[in-house]
């Protein structure tokens, strides 16, 4: 896909289903008694991971993505492996619902999910008496062996949203309490969920509990995806002749740390809350902007780790000197985020200092143009069609068609606003 520079950015938006929400949606109503009923669900290629092992797994499903009913899964033990593809929320969390139903499980991965470390979630579902072998005690394939669970008291090195939630969804099937501290607050939807299905909760600064838990069926409709929308938010703002307007997108203060970061560097983004529960959301209007540079800390880094490579674009048209540090996890994505981040720019006439733990790029500078490699990560795939879009000559962007795994109308959405 060849992206060429848009002459104006301008128009309303939609943007998909909240992915990180749609995957707990699946999993925790099928956990529940009764029957749920969730609208929006995004149907993309990480969700159906999901959705098509809680069917292998006796899942309980009426209607489509845009309506679903979703009952008790029977939780039989599968007779095949179960392919979480390149979904590392997929294999992070049903490895915490896995590891309290009775029964042998494998989780495997593609490629790229085979390379991506699990011992951050098989220590801890260990240590709550799972059973649980890995290739190289910590990489996919994974085998599982549930059954009766204790709970345990949890303390995460790294703050993690996948690596927490891991651990509730064992701990409300786990005899006892568990807890969960983590260094810094990472997204709370797994929490939101659970308190709004009746589980015994308790949120406290850094430091979650749970106790074993009967969830009830819920009814509510899932927002758009803001990670998804930060891609069409910095193009408007990026951009010298940009309004775009973006409606019914979630606003979880764990998910919005790239829009306040854009407004410490000076984007005008105006953002009103509609509606609170079980998740806030509402509409978010962004217009260009004079951006100056600014340094991203390691406290900021859970509220926007999927939109941290949007930094450095940012960074590029920012005056001054744009730096993120404390970011290690961005290696460890679906591609080296980090590395591969570097070498695009580098690819299309910017110049940006790699770090282990992050980059830094001085600003403002021109993207004249080229081609670039996704490495199949649909995060990096938006970003340099974004960057084509503000370039003088154009971005090739190969496999392109990653942006399927969380924004599959994506290229459709920007032919929408781009003039």
């Amino acid at each position: 896909m060849r992206l060429l520079p848009s002459k104006k950015v301008v128009g309303e938006i939609a943007v998909p289903p909240d992915k990180s929400i749609s995957h707990r949606a699946l999993m925790m109503c099928s956990m529940s008694s009764g029957v749920s009923v969730v609208n929006n669900l995004l149907e993309s290629e990480d969700t159906l991971r999901t959705f098509r092992i809680i069917g292998e797994l006796g899942g309980n499903f009426r209607g489509g993505f845009d309506r679903m009913e979703i009952s008790l899964a029977s939780w039989k033990e599968s007779l095949r492996p179960l392919d979480c593809g390149n979904s590392g929320t997929t294999a992070r969390l049903m490895a915490g619902v896995l590891s309290g139903k009775e029964g042998f499980h494998v989780l495997f991965g593609d490629d790229s999910l085979s390379g991506r470390p699990m011992e951050r979630v098989v220590s801890p579902l260990k240590e709550m008496g799972a059973s649980i072998s890995a290739r190289r005690d910590s990489l996919l394939p994974m085998c599982i062996t549930g059954g009766k669970l204790r709970g345990y008291e949890h303390s995460l090195s790294v703050a993690s949203a996948q690596v927490k939630s891991a651990i509730l969804l064992a701990g409300i099937q786990a005899e006892g309490t568990t807890a969960v501290t983590e260094p810094h607050c990472s997204r709370d939807h797994t929490e939101r969920l659970l308190r709004s299905m009746g589980a015994g909760i308790t949120v406290s600064d850094k430091r979650v509990e749970v106790e074993k838990s009967e969830l009830l069926p819920v009814r509510f409709s899932i927002p758009g995806d803001v990670s998804s929308a930060a891609f069409p938010i910095a193009l408007a703002v990026l951009h010298e002749n940009g309004k775009v307007t973006i409606r019914n997108v979630g606003l979880n203060q764990g998910r919005t740390g790239f829009l306040r970061l854009l407004m410490k560097m000076g984007a005008d983004i105006e953002i009103e809350v509609e509606e609170s529960l079980p998740e806030p959301m509402g509409t978010i209007v962004t217009r260009s902007s004079r951006l100056i540079g600014v340094e991203v800390g390691s406290d900021l880094i859970p509220s926007m780790i999927d939109e941290l490579p949007l930094i450095a674009l940012a960074g590029v048209f920012a005056e001054g000197t744009t730096t993120v540090r404390g970011a290690g996890e961005l290696r460890k994505k679906e591609s080296d985020r980090i590395s591969v981040t570097v070498q695009n720019f580098r690819k299309i006439g910017v110049e940006i200092l790699e770090h282990e733990d992050g980059f830094s790029v001085e600003g403002p500078q021109r993207i004249t143009g080229g081609k670039v490699d996704s490495y199949g990560d649909h995060r990096i795939a938006m970003l340099f069609s974004i960057a084509g879009l503000l370039s003088s000559e154009g971005v090739e962007v190969t496999n392109s068609n990653a942006v399927g795994v969380s924004f599959p109308e994506f290229f459709k959405t920007l032919e929408e606003v781009c003039q």
